[in-house]
C-alpha cells in the first residue's frame, strides 16, 4: 500500500514529477485525496464511490493508480466516459502526457465499436453485387469515395473518413458481428476491426464509452463469446451519474417502423433491383417481401388507431404513451415474418461459400430477433418491464417507436457488474444528494462500498454569489412566468448578456424569450435559443466567441458544457429541475417506490432535482480565476422544507437574497 502512496506524492505532489514539467503547476490536496482513495480501492479489490468537485483533477486522480495497477498485475484497467470529449481528452491529452513524465512506460488503447471499422469483404460484396443498381450517382459516388479511402486509411474507421459517409452505404459495408467470418474470411489479414481489436486486448488501460462498455456488458450475459472487450476485472466509470441511463438502455428493447422497414430493404429494396434475394436470384421470394411490406404498414397503422381511441394527440412534439394492457393490437406482422424466415432458411441451405451462408445467416439471424421483439411488445412478456409508445416526425418520415423498458436495473447492476468485478471505480462531480451516496448507491444496487467525497479547490466564497430574489411567486402560479421574465431581463441587463439561461420546458423558455429579445436586441445583446437551427456544438462556439450575448437552453445545457472565462458570467435557473412524472418510465419508477410504500418524492424526484441543479450550477465556475452570479428564480428554495437541501448539496458561497 505504502508503494502506491508513495507513487502518488512522487507525481502529484507541490515538487513532483507532473510540477516539474508543467510551468504554474499548482498542488491540489483534493487530487491527492482521490487518487489515494481509488489507489486503495483498486489495490484493495473493492468499490469506490468518489465525488470530485469541479477543478480537482479526477482524471489525473484515477489514472495514476489505474496505470500502477496494471502495471503490477500484467492486467489491463478499463476506463469509460459518458461523452466523447472526455474520451478525447483522456487519449489525445491526459494519457500521452503521462506517458512523458512518467518513468515506465505504459500502453493506452481506445475500443470503439465494430460498427466504426469497415469490412474490406463487405466492401467487395457491395461493389460486385450491388453497385449496379444503385438509384442515384450520389450513392455511386460516395461508394466510390470509400473505395478510394480504404487505400489510404491506417485505421479504416469511420472517424477517418471525412467528410463523414452516408449512413445508408456505410451500413453496408462497415463490420458487423452476423456478417463476420473471422479466420475464415479472406481479408482477415489486412482486417480493419481485428487488428484495432488485438490493439485493445495489449493494452494497460482500455478507454470506451458508456454505450460501448454496456453493449459489451449485454453481450457477456448472453453470449460471452461475442463480447467486444477483453476479459477484465478492474473498471473506472467516469461520469458515474449516468450508470443508471446507460444500463436501462442497453437492457430496453425498441421495436419500431424504421427497423421493419431497413430489414424488408435489405431484402428487397422497394424498386426491386438490390437486396438479398437479388442477389441470390430468388425472385419468388420478391412477393413474400410486399406481404410484409403491406403487413407492417397494417401493424403501426392499427397501433396509431389504438392511440387516437385513447385520446392522445400530437401537438407537434410526437406522442408519448404508457401501454397498461398485452395483446392492446392484433400481430399481423407475425405470419408474414414467419414465412420470411423460412425462405431465409432454405436459402442458406442452398449456399455454397461460406461467404455466402454468413449473409444469409445474419439476415436470419435479423428476422428472428424481429419477430421475438414484437412479441414482448405486444404479449408483455417481461416481467418489471414499463411498455410504452412514441411518435416523433423526421422531415417527412413518421417514426413509430415502440419501447420495453425495464422499470429498475439495479439488481441487474449488481449481479452482472458490481459482484463480476474485483473493483469498480464511479466518480463524477454529482453523485451525492444532500451530502451523501445514499441515493446514487440505492438506484444502482450497491449496497456498501468506500465513499469520498471530495471538495473543488476554487474558492467559491470569492467566486460566486447566489442570488435568490424574494416575492418571486410559486412556478405552479400562473403569474410565474411573467415574473420570471421581469428578473431574468434584469439581471441580463446587469452582466450585459454572458449567461446561460436554464429552462425545465421548452414552452417557458419559448414565452421568455418572445418577451425579452426585443429589449435585448436594442442593448446590443444577441440571443442564441436551442431549437433555432443551431446544433448545440454551434451554438457554444458562438457564445463563447460573442462575449456579449446569452444563451436560451433546456436539459442538454444543463450539464457537459464548459465554457470559461467572461463569456460565462451568469447561470439563471428558472425553476428547480424536477421531473414531470408524465414520462411512462418515471410513472413506473413512482409506482413502483407507491407500491413498496415508500414516498416518491424524497426517495426520487428530490434527489433526481438536486444531481441536476449541482449539475446546472456547474456550469458557472470552471477555473479558479472565474467569477460569476448563479441566480434561482424558483421560490421554492426558501419556501419548502426540502429547499434547504439544494442549497446544501453546493459548495459554500455568499448568499444574496433580493
Amino acid at each position: 500500500m505504502k508503494k502506491h502512496l508513495s507513487n502518488l506524492q512522487e507525481v502529484l505532489g507541490p515538487d513532483g514529477l507532473i510540477a516539474k514539467q508543467l510551468t504554474g503547476y499548482e498542488f491540489r490536496p483534493q487530487q491527492l485525496e482521490m487518487a489515494e482513495a481509488v489507489a486503495s480501492a483498486l489495490s484493495s479489490n473493492e468499490h469506490l464511490i468518489a465525488e470530485a468537485g469541479t477543478g480537482v483533477g479526477k482524471s489525473f486522480a484515477y489514472l495514476l493508480p489505474a496505470i500502477n495497477l496494471a502495471l503490477e498485475t500484467h492486467e489491463p484497467v478499463v476506463i469509460s466516459t459518458n461523452t466523447i470529449n472526455l474520451q478525447e481528452q483522456l487519449i489525445y491529452k491526459d494519457i500521452p502526457f503521462l506517458q512523458q513524465v512518467l518513468p515506465q512506460p505504459f500502453t493506452a488503447a481506445l475500443a470503439k465499436g465494430r460498427g466504426n471499422y469497415l469490412s474490406r469483404r463487405r466492401l467487395d460484396s457491395l461493389r460486385t453485387y450491388e453497385r449496379p443498381l444503385f438509384d442515384t450517382m450520389t450513392e455511386v459516388n460516395e461508394l466510390d469515395r470509400i473505395v478510394e479511402w480504404v487505400n489510404v486509411t491506417e485505421d479504416g474507421s469511420k472517424a477517418d473518413l471525412e467528410p463523414q459517409p452516408m449512413f445508408e452505404i456505410w451500413n453496408k459495408v462497415a463490420s458487423d458481428t452476423d456478417n463476420c467470418l473471422r479466420q475464415r474470411c479472406p481479408t482477415f489479414e489486412t482486417c480493419f476491426y481485428f487488428k484495432a481489436r488485438a490493439e485493445v486486448e495489449e493494452a494497460d488501460l482500455i478507454i470506451v464509452n458508456h454505450h460501448l462498455l454496456f453493449a459489451d456488458w449485454a453481450l457477456r450475459k448472453t453470449n460471452p463469446y461475442a463480447a467486444i472487450l477483453p476479459e477484465y476485472r478492474y473498471l473506472i466509470l467516469d461520469e458515474a451519474h449516468h450508470l443508471e441511463a446507460t444500463a436501462t438502455d442497453h437492457t430496453s428493447i425498441e421495436f419500431s417502423n424504421a427497423r421493419v422497414k431497413r430489414f424488408l430493404d435489405s431484402l428487397c429494396n422497394p424498386q426491386g433491383k438490390a437486396g438479398l434475394f437479388i442477389r441470390f436470384q430468388s425472385t419468388g421470394s420478391i412477393r413474400l417481401v410486399e406481404d410484409a411490406r403491406e403487413q407492417a404498414n397494417q401493424q403501426f397503422a392499427l397501433i396509431m388507431s389504438w392511440l387516437e381511441r385513447q385520446g392522445v394527440r400530437d401537438r407537434g412534439h410526437g406522442i408519448t404513451q404508457t401501454v397498461d394492457q398485452p395483446d392492446f393490437v392484433h400481430n399481423v406482422l407475425e405470419d408474414p415474418l414467419s414465412d420470411l424466415q423460412a425462405r431465409l432458411k432454405s436459402l442458406k441451405d442452398t449456399a455454397t461459400t461460406d461467404d455466402d451462408q454468413q449473409e444469409i445467416d445474419a439476415h436470419l439471424r435479423r428476422c428472428r430477433e424481429l419477430r421475438n421483439d414484437l412479441e414482448v411488445m405486444l404479449s408483455h412478456t417481461l416481467p418489471d418491464y414499463v411498455y410504452w409508445i412514441n411518435t416523433s416526425t423526421r422531415g417527412r418520415f413518421d417514426r413509430i417507436l415502440l419501447h420495453a423498458t425495464p422499470i429498475n436495473v439495479s439488481e441487474e447492476l449488481n449481479a452482472h457488474l458490481f459482484e463480476k468485478l474485483d473493483s469498480i471505480i464511479m466518480t463524477s462531480a454529482t453523485l451525492a444528494t444532500n451530502q451523501n451516496f445514499d441515493y446514487f448507491r440505492q438506484r444502482v444496487g450497491l449496497p456498501h462500498c468506500r465513499e469520498v467525497l471530495v471538495g473543488s479547490p476554487f474558492n467559491y466564497q470569492e467566486q460566486v454569489e447566489i442570488h435568490l430574489p424574494s416575492r418571486m411567486p410559486d412556478p405552479r402560479d400562473r403569474r410565474f412566468t411573467q415574473a420570471a421574465t421581469t428578473q431574468i431581463l434584469n439581471y441580463l441587463r446587469l452582466t450585459h448578456g454572458k449567461a446561460f439561461v436554464l429552462f425545465t420546458s421548452y414552452r417557458m423558455m419559448d414565452e421568455v424569450y418572445e418577451a425579452v429579445y426585443p429589449y435585448l436586441e436594442q442593448l446590443g445583446i444577441d440571443v442564441l435559443k436551442q431549437g433555432d437551427g443551431l446544433s448545440r456544438n454551434a451554438m457554444l462556439m458562438e457564445f463563447r466567441e460573442n462575449v456579449n450575448s446569452v444563451l436560451f437552453g433546456t436539459s442538454s445545457f444543463w450539464e457537459g458544457v464548459d465554457v470559461q472565462g467572461e463569456s460565462l458570467s451568469s447561470v439563471i435557473m428558472t425553476k428547480l429541475p424536477f421531473e414531470v412524472p408524465t414520462h411512462p418510465v418515471i410513472e413506473a419508477r413512482v409506482k413502483q417506490i407507491e407500491e413498496r410504500g415508500g414516498n416518491p418524492f424524497m426517495e426520487f424526484s428530490l434527489p433526481e432535482a438536486i444531481i441536476r441543479f449541482k449539475q446546472g450550477f456547474g456550469r458557472l465556475i470552471r477555473t479558479k480565476t472565474d467569477t460569476g452570479i448563479f441566480v434561482a428564480l424558483d421560490s421554492r428554495i426558501s419556501t419548502k422544507f426540502y429547499g434547504k437541501q439544494f442549497l446544501n448539496s453546493l459548495p459554500s458561497c455568499k448568499i444574496v437574497e433580493r
